[in-house]
């Protein structure tokens, strides 16, 4: 009798789950023209880049050798760390900093021209370091840098499967794809 009740409940736990429209992260449906995408950046091995390429890879991305052999091209323009002291504990050993992580990027056709307009995806975590943990704090800014790191890759993808960007790409389209009127 107990299992069936926690079955019944499992079952309506998920149905809740899904009726507000809650889904696990996995791949973002990309339109076509991005399934031939050029990653470029002035950082290629960078720890952003090799996450936001097996993200693309589950998307089901192909990655272009240059960019003119793209259909599209993902611009990495710069990744910035910022680390800003909010407070000081009175003895001077607790210290309280704000890290945020912006990365600005632009979709591009072949030619270089705009298919969306340059965006900037920001994360911001805050993290308490004490006086005698210097090292522990380094490592758990580093960690943190990393989780931010992947959640910019999440709104990227996000942006890159949005409706707006997959109009925008559609209109790019050469126009020998698209039939004449006769």
């Amino acid at each position: 009798m107990q299992s069936a009740i926690r079955q019944l409940l499992l079952v309506i736990s998920l149905l809740l789950l899904t009726s507000c429209g809650f889904h696990l992260r996995g791949s973002e449906p990309l339109a076509p023209p991005l399934h031939n995408l050029y990653i470029q950046s002035q950082d290629p091995y960078s720890q952003l880049i090799r996450f936001l390429k097996q993200a693309l890879k589950q998307s089901g991305v192909h990655f272009a050798e240059t960019p003119q052999s793209a259909s599209a091209i993902l611009e990495i323009i710069n990744e910035r760390q910022v680390q800003q002291l909010l407070s000081v504990g009175g003895t001077q050993q607790t210290r309280v900093y704000n890290l945020t992580l912006i990365v600005a990027y632009q979709l591009t056709d072949p030619h270089g021209r705009p298919i969306a307009n340059r965006q900037e995806a920001t994360e911001t975590r805050t993290v308490t370091i004490q006086a005698n943990q210097i090292l522990g704090g380094s490592n758990e800014q580093s960690n943190l840098f990393q989780l931010m790191r992947r959640a910019i890759i999440f709104t990227i993808m996000r942006h890159l499967s949005s409706l707006d960007v997959t109009n925008a790409l559609m209109q790019t389209e050469p126009a020998a794809s698209v039939p004449k009127k006769g």
